[in-house]
C-alpha cells in the first residue's frame, strides 16, 4: 500500500482552518472541533515553472483534513506541499523527545559511511567525522554534491543514510529504501516529515520532525518570507523505533 495512503487514512478527524502557501514553507491549521488547533507543514514544492493556481484556492476553510490530504496524492507543486501539511496537521500526537536529528546521524556513522538524500545545513560537519559522506541531490549546492544516478552504486555501501522528506512528496521515498542496506542506520527529516510510526514499518529508525507551539508567530513570519530554518514558534523532536 502506498505509503501516503496510509498516513491519510491515520490522520484524525479534523476540518481545516487555514492553509498558508510560503516560498520555502507551506502550512496548513486544522482543529478537532472543539478549539484545538494543530499546525502542520511541508516543504513547497514547485516545478521550476508556473503551473497555474491551486486548485480551489480560497475554499479549503471548514473542509475535511482527508479532503485537502488527497493533494498529496493527485496534487502537482504546491497543492502537493498542502496535502502533506494538512497530512501532518492531523496525525495522532505521539511521544517525542527533543534530539537534534544531526547528532544522532553523527553518532551512528562516525568513521563510518554516511549517505545524505538532500543538502542539509550539516553535511559540512558530517564531512569531518565520517569515514566517507556521500550527498545526492537534485540540484547540487556544492561541488561534491553527487546526483541521484550514484545512489544505486554507494546506497548500499552506507552505514547510515539521511532522507529528506521531500522524497515523499516527489514519490521517491520507496525506491530509495529499497537502495539502502538492511543493516543501515536510517533517519527521515526535514519540514515535510510526518510524525509517523507507520514510517518504522518502511525500515526507518528514526523519525525527526515538527512540532509547531505558537501557530500565529510561525504563520506570520512564514507568510513574510522566512525560510524554514528562520520560523519560530516550532521545535525540532523525534521518535525513535523501539530497539528489539
Amino acid at each position: 500500500m502506498n505509503i501516503i495512503k496510509q498516513l491519510i487514512g491515520e490522520t484524525q478527524d479534523r476540518k481545516i482552518i487555514s492553509a498558508h502557501i510560503g516560498f520555502f514553507t507551506t502550512a496548513v491549521v486544522s482543529s478537532d472541533g472543539n478549539g484545538a488547533a494543530r499546525c502542520g507543514l511541508a516543504t513547497t514544492v514547485k516545478d521550476g515553472v508556473c503551473g497555474g493556481p491551486v486548485k480551489r484556492a480560497g475554499s479549503f476553510s471548514g473542509t475535511p483534513v482527508r479532503e485537502l490530504a488527497a493533494l498529496a496524492l493527485s496534487g502537482k507543486g504546491p497543492e502537493v506541499s498542502l496535502g502533506m501539511a494538512a497530512i501532518n496537521s492531523a496525525l495522532p500526537p505521539l511521544e517525542h523527545e527533543m534530539i537534534n536529528a544531526e547528532e544522532l546521524i553523527a553518532e551512528h556513522g562516525r568513521g563510518k559511511n554516511i549517505a545524505v538524500i538532500g543538502h542539509f545545513p550539516f553535511t559540512d560537519r558530517l564531512k569531518t567525522l565520517a569515514k566517507e559522506l556521500w550527498v545526492f541531490e537534485l540540484a547540487p549546492k556544492d561541488k561534491d554534491d553527487l546526483p541521484p544516478e550514484r545512489m544505486a552504486e554507494l546506497l548500499p555501501r552506507a552505514d547510515a543514510v539521511a532522507i529528506t522528506a521531500l522524497t515523499l512528496l516527489n514519490r521517491t521515498f520507496e525506491p530509495i529504501l529499497a537502495q539502502c542496506g538492511k543493516n543501515a542506520y536510517k533517519v527521515l527529516l526535514g519540514p515535510s516529515t510526518p510524525l509517523s510510526a507507520i514510517l518504522f514499518d518502511y525500515g526507518i529508525d528514526v523519525v525527526a520532525g515538527t512540532v509547531v507551539d505558537d501557530i500565529p508567530l510561525l504563520v506570520r513570519h512564514l507568510g513574510e518570507g522566512a525560510n524554514f530554518r528562520g520560523l519560530p514558534g516550532k521545535k525540532m523532536v523525534v521518535i525513535r523505533k523501539a530497539q528489539k
